[in-house]
């Protein structure tokens, strides 16, 4: 309809029929409930808001955008496909639901949905047009969940405290377990689907963020365990890379934090995932005698009949995990990993951005408290480990020589002759760790610092334990009455902190994020405040660090007037490199210490035969 013939209908209604015309317009626009609204070259948004837990700042979010077509039906197990434009003003109210899912990570079971690409958008400031330069660096966190589990929408974390920092926050849901990772090594199942969601998401984020608040040029991904391996990957992956080995206006991301996961993880990569894929089919009733038929089955088979399935495919407990990302070498010019992660780097085929990266300290406790808990796991442990052993360190698709003859060292180093239980969880709890956090980090950070030219790579290791744990929650349908029975909704009792005896188990997977977002889980706030207690003191000075290496790169930056002998942020975070290895031990005193990390224990990693450590003897030319 055009203007004129607009003016001539209204001039022939009734002023009641006018009154119900402009309503029905202020609610479309927003103006009537004062919603945020953003126009982007996609289509325009309408917005909530909410008010930060420590500042009371107005946070404005943008939930449920769609950044790529729904995953369905012929469009399962592909790469993802733009969504389009938005034709009619999308309201940005609705929840993201999570990916379709069997949730061994909480122990909900089945959960989700398979139309689930949607990212959340949270800024503290909407520029007006055409001030949309004037802007603020995104940050992208990428979910835990070790591939199988997990959702960017879940309010486990909410992004108040990075929002009071000045940092613009977005969420993403990619596709988890075989909607995700299923390959059958050939252009009919090719995998990585989840990886490419992510690319999707980022390249969705590059084209419209900056009408939101968000930097587009200044992209920044964090993400803990496989959220974590993500982050490593798309830095080695050609997808993000633009036109070049350095950053420049195509590339998708700028810096890089892995918490707890790197691309070196045993669980980064999947070493058999053909196999994977032919039991996924056995087990719904579909022929497998080619690729072809079984994806085509695949892709007709009812989605919840295919997650059902997911616990049948375990061979231990929830060992081993049976999807992730593969090399997909044999696409050429369009894979999306074409080799494995150590040679990528050791041949500078990567993004070479800014890294910063770490652990807890007891990062293992979540799988050892799974286990210990179950009689029978434990016991099959003691009785079986032969068997069972090399499935627990998921050596049987990761060592070069026998895993059985490898787990009995692995467990002699550690355990001596003791038997597992919870009078030797310290023990057990730090052959995990090493096993699937440190030791990986740590060769992983070695290697990368090695070869990167231009920027910085910052380890940590969080040894500070907090008021509360998500060990307290992991595995609970209902986690805020199960905490809140155990400690009270609000408790800032000082013995739950820095103690393992606040749930007996030290600072495990996941705790770091506690200390950068507030959770309305676990229902507490930290305060920002160096002179309060030890645990606020620690949260206001990690989102000091994080947000200062997502605004420039450097945790600790020089600044004009301080003295060099002097750092305005309390302490120097040194920068690890060849020569140098430093790290921040992240506790009240915030130290870089300039020895290496459990030195011994590391040598004893590099020399075991394991698939990563096959060519540590590579020449490192051109250092």
């Amino acid at each position: 309809m055009n203007y004129s013939c607009a003016v001539l209908l209204l001039d022939r209604m009734t002023w009641q029929q006018r009154c119900v015309v402009f309503v029905l317009w202020m609610l479309s626009t927003g103006a009537l409930c004062d919603q945020p609204r953003v126009e982007t070259p996609s289509g325009t948004f309408l917005g909530g808001t909410h008010v930060s837990k420590r500042q009371g700042r107005t946070i404005y979010t943008f939930t449920g955008i769609p950044f790529a077509k729904p995953p369905v039906d012929g469009l399962r197990f592909s790469y993802p496909l733009p969504y389009g434009d938005h034709k009619e003003v999308f309201n940005a109210t609705e929840e993201s639901p999570p990916c379709l899912q069997w949730d061994n990570l909480r122990g909900r079971g089945v959960v989700g949905k398979e139309d689930c690409l949607y990212l959340n958008i949270f800024t503290n400031r909407v520029p007006p047009p055409p001030d949309y330069f004037n802007t603020q660096p995104t940050l992208v966190f990428l979910h835990a969940g070790t591939w199988m589990a997990g959702s960017g929408g879940d309010g486990l974390f909410q992004p108040d405290y990075l929002l009071e920092s000045d940092v613009c926050v977005i969420t993403i849901n990619h596709r988890l377990g075989p909607f995700g990772f299923l390959s059958t090594e050939d252009s009919e199942g090719p995998g990585n689907y989840g990886l490419m969601d992510q690319v999707m998401a980022l390249e969705w984020i590059h084209d419209n963020a900056r009408y939101f608040g968000c930097m587009n040029d200044s992209v920044t991904l964090m993400g803990s365990g496989s959220g974590g391996m993500s982050a490593n990957l798309l830095m080695l992956s050609p997808k993000t890379r633009g036109s070049a080995y350095h950053p420049d206006d195509h590339a998708l991301l700028h810096r890089a934090i892995s918490h707890s996961g790197t691309a070196y993880s045993p669980h980064a990569i999947a070493k058999n995932a053909k196999l994977q894929a032919l039991k996924l089919g056995k087990k719904v009733g579909c022929p497998t005698q080619t690729s072809e038929v079984l994806m085509s089955c695949l892709r007709v088979t009812s989605p919840e009949k295919i997650v059902e399935v997911i616990p049948s495919l375990y061979l231990w407990d929830d060992e081993p995990m049976p999807f992730a990302p593969v090399i997909d070498k044999w696409q050429g010019s369009n894979a999306v990993l074409p080799d494995e992660p150590h040679h990528l780097i050791r041949h500078r085929e990567f993004l070479q951005v800014p890294w910063l990266v770490g652990t807890n300290k007891e990062d293992g406790a979540f799988r050892v408290q799974d286990i210990l808990k179950d009689s029978v796991l434990t016991s099959q442990l003691n009785t079986q480990w032969d068997k069972y052993g090399p499935i627990l360190l998921d050596l049987d698709e990761t060592s070069c020589k026998d895993p059985v003859e490898l787990s009995k060292i692995i467990r002699k180093y550690y355990m001596g002759k003791k038997k597992f239980g919870y009078e030797s969880s310290k023990e057990f709890v730090e052959m995990m760790t090493d096993r699937f956090f440190l030791y990986p980090t740590d060769h992983a950070t070695k290697d990368y610092s090695s070869y990167l030219k231009t920027y910085q790579t910052y380890r940590y290791e969080l040894v500070y334990s907090g008021r509360k744990s998500f060990l307290d929650l992991l595995h609970h349908e209902n986690p805020y009455e199960t905490v809140a029975s155990m400690l009270g909704p609000s408790s800032s009792n000082p013995r739950f902190q820095n103690s393992r005896d606040s749930h007996g188990w030290g600072v495990s997977f996941l705790d770091e994020l506690l200390f950068l977002f507030p959770s309305s889980k676990l229902d507490f706030v930290y305060k920002q405040d160096f002179k309060a207690d030890s645990a606020s003191h620690v949260s206001t000075h990690m989102l000091m660090l994080w947000t200062n290496f997502v605004k420039g790169s450097d945790p600790t930056p020089v600044l004009q007037g301080w003295p060099e002998d002097v750092s305005p942020w309390g302490a120097w975070w040194e920068p690890f490199v060849n020569g140098y290895l430093y790290y921040l031990r992240i506790d009240p005193e915030m130290e870089s210490l300039d020895v290496p990390l459990k030195e011994e224990t590391m040598q004893f990693w590099e020399g075991l035969p394991l698939f990563e450590n096959r060519d540590q003897n590579v020449i490192r030319d051109e250092l």
